[in-house]
């Protein structure tokens, strides 16, 4: 019966942890995706709107407000950034590329993937590793498309995940460990009440069986002598009910025992 009981609150207990553990791990991993795709979107938008430079360090300290999770918009995270921007005429012609800011793109591959966007007609996405934006470029004279990549933001979305859930499989086997060292002395106690009360169940019922048995052969002795009556029968049948529900109680008690 212990080992039932201990079972099942281990199963329990693991069940809650493991809840509150895919829990916590889902709001870390969600929330450090939402901050980094917040700080790309800040990072493209204010490239766009300075096509493809960024502001100088005035403006810069202008828009360090944006957060206590959110890092501040400096010069150290401008230089960190690796982008290019493709100029695109009113015609869909590229007449203007800059590559300087990132090494793994060329010229001609920023103009495959400026005809990619072009062809999706959309304003912001993502291409591979690139998050782009399109803008109306400030001369009115066609449009700017800045493609910034995001590789290194994907690598420590992906780093942060497996560390989380590495740490959150370790902290599941330890639980596993204490609740298993801990659940027999957490069970103990209600084993022993469900002995207990089991051990009561069947006293009572030897202790009452003796009664019964007496006053039912004292009915039948009387009857036996005086004839039988109404209330000798109603006697005999009371005691005999009073006798079986003492039976089937006494026969739940050992089988939710068995069962537990």
């Amino acid at each position: 019966m212990i080992k039932t009981l201990q079972r099942k609150f281990i199963i329990t207990a693991m069940a809650a942890i493991s809840i509150l553990i895919l829990v916590l791990l889902g709001t870390i991993n969600v929330g450090n995706v939402w901050m980094t795709g917040r700080q790309t979107e800040r990072t493209l938008a204010m490239l766009a709107e300075n096509e493809g430079d960024f502001p100088p360090q005035m403006d810069f300290r202008e828009k360090e407000g944006t957060g206590f999770l959110a890092p501040p918009m400096n010069e150290d995270t401008a230089m960190a950034a690796r982008y290019f921007l493709v100029r695109v005429d009113t015609d869909g012609e590229n007449v203007y590329k800059d590559v300087g800011k990132i090494a793994s793109v060329t010229e001609a591959e920023a103009g495959e993937f400026a005809q990619k966007v072009i062809e999706t007609g959309k304003k912001s996405g993502r291409i591979q590793q690139l998050a782009y934006s399109v803008t109306d470029s400030n001369d009115g004279r066609g449009t700017v498309m800045v493609f910034l990549d995001v590789s290194n933001q994907f690598y420590g979305i992906l780093r942060i995940l497996v560390i989380s859930v590495a740490i959150g499989v370790i902290c599941w086997i330890c639980m596993l460990f204490l609740v298993i060292l801990l659940s027999k002395r957490a069970i103990l106690p209600i084993a022993r009440n469900l002995e207990k009360q089991k051990q009561f169940v069947t006293n009572a019922g030897h202790e009452i069986k003796t009664p019964l048995a007496i006053i039912l052969a004292n009915t039948e002795a009387m009857e036996l002598h005086n004839g039988e009556s109404k209330w000798s029968r109603n006697i005999r049948e009371q005691t005999l009910r009073l006798n079986g529900l003492m039976q089937n109680q006494s026969r739940s008690s050992m089988n939710r025992g068995m069962s537990v």
